[in-house]
């Protein structure tokens, strides 16, 4: 059982959504799924080199209650930061969550 002492910042989950603008281009937007109480533990961090630009990067893991409904296709936002999901890991049998993620970086969001 994850322990609630340890689950001590808030964090807000987003969901990606796919809309039409009005001239009917397809576009990722992002809705709040829901508040959630977590740990943070950042990982670490290194910088990256793409066409000869510098992209630093952290790496940060969330523990969570268990949801379900967590996957790739989400994205938490901590500290007005905004954390691309790399891995979801079950803790126990549905007690929790372990996410590792990858701070938000416009350049290094587009890669993937």
């Amino acid at each position: 059982m994850i322990s609630t002492s340890i689950l001590n910042r808030k964090i807000t989950i987003q969901k990606s959504t796919v809309s039409k603008n009005d001239i009917g281009t397809v576009e990722d937007t992002w809705e709040d799924y829901k508040y959630a109480w977590a740990n943070v533990y950042v990982r670490g961090g290194d910088t990256s080199y793409l066409n000869g630009q510098e992209l630093p990067y952290t790496t940060t893991e969330f523990t969570i209650r268990y949801d379900e409904a967590m996957n790739y296709n989400y994205r938490i936002k901590f500290k007005n930061d905004y954390y691309k999901i790399l891995h979801v890991e079950e803790m126990g049998r549905k007690e929790g969550l372990k996410i590792r993620t990858i701070i938000f970086n416009e350049l290094i969001w587009n890669m993937n």
